[in-house]
């Protein structure tokens, strides 16, 4: 007959073997799941440096490509421009160096660039509408108003290439009230227009470079547009070239130049250009310019709108 105390002594049993079952099963699924996880992490790391390894490689293939095109880009240019004017207009934000390429190549191309016009935050700011109104003396009211109509007394003002009263030139003006600012780059050939009774002198082309923020994409095109459409009515030849830059909430290349390129009526009177952050960009508004003189007008790079990467090479 079992007793009372087989029956405690079994019972005790039981759950030791269970306790003890249940410690063993852990330990056994705890080293295979941190072996899993180890397993994962050195694939990730593996992926990881086989990445890094093929970026380093790009970015070497990518260094190489530009000093490439940078080398040849005398040649693609030279000659395109001889005796041509050219009126560099830069909105806030776009990279000093890109500026500056684009003045050495221009000048390579044979023109009498002189300097760049760059436009101050001033211009876009409300508080200073009044001031901006009185120095182009425009007579609508509205920060708005006043901006678009101010912008299109400028416009007509590098139409007509030189002051028809120096000692009263709107340049000056918008100058010395803080809406522009002239800055020569490099040795200014003897040549070049001075500045700003005699610039950007008759028969002017202009090169109006844009760079996008996160600003509504909408209200920036709108504005690239409406700025371009003003240079091209004012009778100025030009190119509108776009300094991308990738950022969170900046708009893909080309947006801030979707107005102008899908306008049936601009996009016959302009040439685009949405890749000027990089050298082949800069070579292509050198060409696109040029190409003006032509009646030829595209719309270049590789962002949304564009049709090819350069201009269609010809012989001068």
């Amino acid at each position: 007959m079992i007793n009372f105390r087989f029956h405690v002594v079994s019972i005790v049993a039981v759950f030791l073997a269970l306790a003890l079952g249940v410690v063993i099963g852990s330990t056994v699924v705890d080293r295979a799941i941190v072996s899993s996880l180890r397993n994962r992490i050195d694939r990730v790391e593996r992926n990881a440096d086989a990445r890094q390894a093929e970026n380093e490689a790009l970015r070497t293939e990518l260094g190489q490509r530009n000093a490439t095109i940078a080398a040849a880009s005398p040649f693609s240019v030279t000659g395109r421009l001889t005796g041509v004017s050219v009126a560099i207009l830069v909105e806030p934000g776009v990279a000093p160096d890109a500026v500056e390429n684009l003045v050495a190549l221009t000048r390579t191309a044979g023109s009498t660039v002189g300097g760049v016009v760059d436009i101050t935050d001033a211009w876009d700011d409300d508080s200073r509408s009044n001031a901006l109104r009185t120095a182009t003396r425009v007579e609508v009211r509205g920060p708005r108003r006043v901006r678009a109509a101010a912008w299109e007394v400028l416009a007509r003002r590098l139409a007509e290439g030189v002051a028809a009263d120096p000692a009263d030139d709107v340049l000056a003006r918008l100058d010395e009230a803080g809406f522009i600012a002239y800055r020569g780059i490099g040795d200014v050939p003897e040549s070049a227009p001075a500045y700003p009774a005699s610039w950007p002198g008759a028969g002017a082309r202009s090169v109006y470079v844009v760079r996008p923020d996160a600003a509504p994409a909408a209200e920036q095109a709108a504005r690239t547009a409406a700025r371009a459409t003003a240079l091209a009515e004012a009778g100025v030849e030009t190119t509108a070239a776009e300094d991308h830059r990738d950022a969170d909430g900046v708009p893909s290349r080309g947006v801030v130049l979707a107005n102008v390129r899908d306008d049936e009526g601009l996009r016959v009177r302009l040439s685009t250009v949405d890749d000027f952050d990089l050298v082949d960009g800069r070579i292509a508004t050198v060409l696109a310019t040029a190409d003006l003189g032509r009646d030829v007008t595209g719309r270049y790079g590789f962002g949304a709108g564009a049709e090819a990467p350069m201009p269609a090479w010809w012989v001068p």
